[in-house]
């Protein structure tokens, strides 16, 4: 009876060790990384020194879970995309994931559906967009560098040159919260934005949402994504993606949308 109570302890003992072993497996080394974003409320954004949003917390969730440790910084866009392709310990989001970007990044995500909208005031009636192409005589504000930006480029849009007072094409700020004052200032004519952003930028701005018209759908076929540098490597991309979708598996994803994102929003 001794000897077999011996051998089950003994066995009841190895299944704990092995059971150990393989946790501390499945979570790995400790891992650092910074984590670069930009202000695009309510994705992400710095309140009071504190990189916060929909997106941000997203990240500190899954990272949470997957037993990796992140260092958020918020930067203008184009700053934050140079630093996350040369930095191989750094991750930049909220990203589009293009065919252009697509080898440069480790991917995880997606993060959230994206639509991208051109707005005009509420009383610029002569606005009339049916197509892209009705959008060329007028002065866009976009931001440096995002994926919007490019598309427009594609389809032939330029920057507008500092010594061009009347033309049209593209007026490039830092941030959606630049373009916001400068679209109320009547800067240009019309201001690309996601959704849910203008009318949280608009709010913040002390501008009633209603008062923006959207004139045209830029593009609703994409999603964010967390783009990581290649240098990080595939096992702990792999370990993010198991916990986003974890935390889409067990509710916790979407009690964080309704936190942030508004109820109209896909």
């Amino acid at each position: 009876m001794k000897n077999r109570w011996t051998q089950c302890l003994r066995g009841a003992l190895l299944a704990c060790l092995v059971g150990v072993a393989g946790w501390v497996q499945s979570a790995g080394p400790p891992v650092e990384l910074t984590a670069l974003t930009e202000q695009l409320p309510p994705l992400n954004m710095e309140v009071d020194g504190k990189v916060t949003g929909f997106s941000s917390e997203l990240l500190d969730m899954i990272a949470a879970d997957a037993g990796i440790t992140v260092r958020k910084q918020a930067l203008p866009w184009a700053r934050a995309y140079d630093r996350a392709l040369r930095q191989s310990d750094t991750l930049i989001y909220s990203m589009v994931r293009t065919p252009e970007r697509e080898s440069l990044f480790r991917w995880v995500g997606p993060i959230s559906p994206r639509r991208i909208v051109l707005y005009r005031w509420a009383d610029r009636s002569d606005i009339v967009l049916k197509t892209l192409d009705d959008a060329r005589p007028y002065r866009i504000g976009s931001t440096l560098e995002s994926a919007a930006t490019k598309l427009l480029e594609k389809q032939g849009f330029a920057p507008i040159p500092a010594t061009d007072a009347a033309g049209g094409g593209l007026e490039l700020g830092v941030n959606d919260e630049a373009n916001m004052r400068k679209f109320i200032a009547k800067r240009f004519d019309l201001l690309v934005s996601l959704d849910w952003a203008a009318a949280h930028n608009a709010k913040n701005a002390g501008m009633d949402p209603a008062l923006l018209v959207p004139a045209l759908v830029l593009d609703d076929s994409a999603a964010y994504w967390f783009g990581l540098n290649p240098g990080i490597s595939p096992e702990i991309a792999k370990r993010l993606d198991q916990a986003l979708l974890k935390s889409k598996a067990d509710g916790r994803y979407n009690q964080l949308r309704q936190k942030y994102l508004p109820k109209n929003t896909r």
